[in-house]
């Protein structure tokens, strides 16, 4: 920031603490689970500083300069920011994928555009995941919060003063408690806006303003120290105590916040603050925005690189990145913030930026244009029923892979791209599809095979259309993400219930039953494991996912409970009408994308320890198989015994790629059950 005629060291000392609590959290160090806080402090720091600024410009010319404000800003965040993405993407090319590197300058883009919160609140929307955490650009998204902060609160600000300091010292309370309360809600409402979208982050910066406004010299000399030492411990405790589970920010970021408002109100004097303006904390601080910028690409790229997980390494990289920073603020920052002319500078910078971004979002969005391009296929539906890419059932060696094989397997890859895990019917335009909708027909025939489930049917259609195709007979498909196939089930997904799930099954089974005499089977799946607690949910969702019962998650005993109980109506009703049910059990799952480790890794690497796998699903696969013994007309499916051998669960197939992320199967990987699938079918014929 700009140093004013009252410059304060003692804040670069705080600007220290919140860079040295973000970077230990992002390099894993123990017992700093909650560092991601220092943000917050951050917030709190800008809001105080560029209100300041602004205020002692209108308390000299009655008026605040927008453009010059701009032009600041500009200054102080553009530079080091372009050249880090510069940086980074160079880097990348030598470390990401094709399209690791498309959504690098993807990502890109929108960092030069401030937009970056909005960019990362919509591929998976929680910070924590451990898919988002490997995108190189993931911290720019509070650059986005502060850049956006930047360009409407000078505006809001000098309509304020020009009305007079006393609505500038009753709007901006009135603004800030606003936006508090909005964060409290949408912290369990949705989470993932809480954390990324301005509107629910605006009041952390709003303190910093309050503290410029007029509440920083609220505090008698005697009790400075202890307001500042309180600030420090308010910090520190969110810091040690908070970790990933913390619903964040909502009234959590209080601590972080109001400790930070603290430290800044007690002043210079305060012997806490004169401890935080110590040379080496106020070196730090000055390098904050570099280090801060330079830090997380590097831990990403390292951690993509190495496909490890080492804190020490985590630690020594971070730490190397330090030089880097300094070297950044004296090459970069500092000469870009005092330019020689000022009084033309402004409005040459204001448009030389404009035109930087035009070219920065130009490149970016042509270098992302071919993936956007060729991912539309010209046969939606076959590019995932029968997928010319894909080889055929008769091509597919189904014989165990007993020898390791060397392949490229980055030739294999770009097919997952195009790959789609629901078919592209129209019936999967339909909130709730129904099997005997025409629409949903795979295959024609007098008597169908009925395929039922969440994602995992669809990820699993391709063998049963071989297989109805080879037998003369129909199917079709009642495929619904995230919904059960077990009726009268209720799903629970961050604290909001799936009531159409329960309605869906519901009306498949009696769609099922009135058309009972054009139906040669039920086969239904679903990634059971997803239904249970403690599933594995870290590339869905911020928050838990499971069966509900009595407005509350259900535990692993209820939940086995309600999917026995599901089946065995399913089973009953079905025999009722001498309909045959094929239970498949869920699929093995992996702990690492096909996509991100293969041409990194070799398979053995990125495979799962088949005990690992079967535990995930345990309490749903003991549910079904008791349904089968204890209804003659059911019958089990089990993927393990062909996708696993006896240790291990691997994403390829000699030379097939068995999965598509780390619980879809490919066409190829489903076309590997057809053995058991023909079994199956063998009784029912």
């Amino acid at each position: 920031m700009e140093r004013t005629r009252a410059y304060r060291s003692d804040i670069d000392g705080l600007r220290a603490l919140a860079v040295l609590l973000v970077v230990a959290f992002h390099a894993g160090i123990r017992g700093v689970s909650g560092g991601y806080v220092g943000v917050d402090v951050f917030f709190v720091i800008s809001g105080y500083l560029i209100t300041r600024l602004m205020l002692d410009e209108h308390h000299q010319s009655n008026s605040i300069d927008l453009l010059a404000f701009w032009s600041r800003r500009i200054r102080r965040i553009v530079p080091a920011l372009v050249t880090m993405l510069a940086v980074v993407a160079v880097a990348g090319a030598f470390v990401l994928l094709p399209w690791e590197q498309r959504d690098l300058l993807n990502s890109a883009r929108n960092a030069v555009l401030s937009i970056a919160n909005f960019h990362f609140h919509g591929p998976s929307g929680d910070y924590f995941s451990s898919d988002i955490e490997m995108q190189p650009l993931l911290h720019t998204w509070s650059l986005g919060v502060e850049e956006q902060f930047y360009f409407v609160w000078p505006i809001v600000l000098s309509l304020l003063m020009a009305r007079g300091r006393r609505w500038a010292v009753t709007i901006t309370p009135l603004v800030l408690l606003g936006s508090f309360l909005a964060s409290v809600w949408s912290v369990s409402s949705s989470p993932s806006a809480a954390f990324y979208l301005p509107w629910f982050r605006v009041w952390e910066l709003l303190i910093g303003v309050m503290l410029a406004i007029g509440a920083s010299t609220m505090v008698i000399r005697r009790g400075r120290t202890a307001v500042a030492s309180l600030g420090i411990a308010l910090i520190v405790i969110a810091a040690v105590s908070y970790d990933s589970a913390t619903r964040f920010p909502g009234a959590a970021a209080l601590l972080p916040t109001v400790g930070a408002a603290l430290v800044i109100s007690a002043g210079p004097e305060s012997r806490v603050n004169q401890v935080l303006a110590i040379r080496p904390l106020r070196g730090i601080g000055l390098v904050s925005y570099s280090w801060y910028l330079l830090h997380w690409p590097a831990l990403v790229l390292v951690r993509i690189a190495t496909q490890t997980e080492s804190v020490t390494r985590d630690v020594f990289v971070a730490v190397a990145t330090l030089p880097l920073a300094i070297a950044s603020w004296w090459l970069i920052e500092s000469r870009f913030r005092t330019p020689r002319h000022r009084s033309t500078h402004d409005k040459k910078l204001v448009l030389a930026a404009g035109v930087a971004t035009i070219i920065v979002v130009v490149i970016a969005s042509t270098a992302t244009m071919p993936r956007q391009l060729r991912a539309q296929p010209s046969d939606p539906v076959t590019s995932v029923v029968v997928e010319t890419t894909t080889p055929a059932a008769t091509d597919i060696d189904q014989t165990p892979a007993t020898t390791p094989v060397e392949i490229d397997w980055s030739n294999h890859l770009g097919q997952l791209e195009l790959s789609r895990i629901v078919p592209d019917l129209p019936c999967t335009d339909h909130v709730l599809p129904m099997p005997f909708d025409p629409t949903c027909r795979l295959v024609d025939g007098d008597s169908s095979l009925v395929l039922v489930g969440d994602s995992h049917a669809a990820s699993i259609a391709p063998v049963f259309v071989d297989a109805a195709t080879r037998h003369g007979w129909g199917l079709v498909l009642a495929s619904q993400p995230r919904c059960p196939v077990v009726p009268e089930a209720r799903v629970l997904v961050c604290d909001a219930t799936y009531d159409d799930c329960t309605w869906w099954i519901r009306d498949v089974l009696n769609d099922i039953v009135n058309n009972a005499n054009q139906v040669k089977a039920v086969v239904v799946t679903a990634r059971s494991g997803y239904y249970f607690p403690g599933h594995r949910l870290a590339s869905d969702t911020m928050c838990s996912a499971g069966l509900r019962t009595d407005d509350r998650m259900a535990t692993n005993d209820e939940a086995s409970a309600i999917w026995r109980s599901g089946l065995a109506l399913l089973a009953a009703t079905l025999a009722d009408h001498d309909i045959p049910l094929v239970i498949v059990h869920d699929v093995p799952e992996l702990e690492r994308w096909p996509s991100d480790c293969l041409t990194r890794r070799s398979p053995t690497y990125c495979s799962v320890e088949r005990t690992a796998a079967e535990s995930y699903g345990r309490a749903a696969r003991q549910a079904e198989e008791a349904v089968a013994d204890e209804h003659p007309n059911v019958s089990i499916v089990d993927p393990f015994t062909i996708l696993c051998d006896e240790h291990h669960c691997s994403p390829t197939h000699h030379t097939t790629i068995v999965y598509r992320d780390d619980h879809h199967l490919t066409p190829a990987g489903s076309r590997l059950l057809r053995p058991i699938i023909d079994d199956a079918l063998a009784a029912i014929t």
